[in-house]
């Protein structure tokens, strides 16, 4: 998976994660892009910019954070395909509202 990155037998793979919140603005909750796991790493380990909701390709060993690059990419695909979905489901709120009138 491109994204989050994990170093096994020295090799450097990245991975995607996406920074889910920020508690106490010392902690970030990232969750892997499978979703199955997610860590935590002190906010000063992030990139500048990172905020909640950026996509990052991160470098995992362990649960230690190596490296963590933003994907401005990724967010922004994030982004226009959650703007697609909510316009949808407006639309359909706004067709059945129409119906009933």
């Amino acid at each position: 998976a491109q994204g989050l990155a994990y170093v096994k037998g020295g090799v450097e793979i990245k991975q995607s994660a996406v920074i889910d919140r920020i508690v106490d603005l010392k902690i970030a909750v990232l969750l892997l892009e499978d979703g199955q796991e997610e860590i935590t790493v002190p906010i000063s380990k992030l990139p500048p910019g990172s905020q909640e909701g950026s996509w990052l390709l991160v470098v995992l060993q362990g649960n230690e954070l190596i490296s963590a690059e933003l994907d401005p990419q990724k967010t922004e695909e994030v982004k226009e395909r959650i703007a697609k979905k909510r316009a949808l489901l407006l639309k359909r709120t706004a067709r059945r509202r129409r119906e009933q009138d």
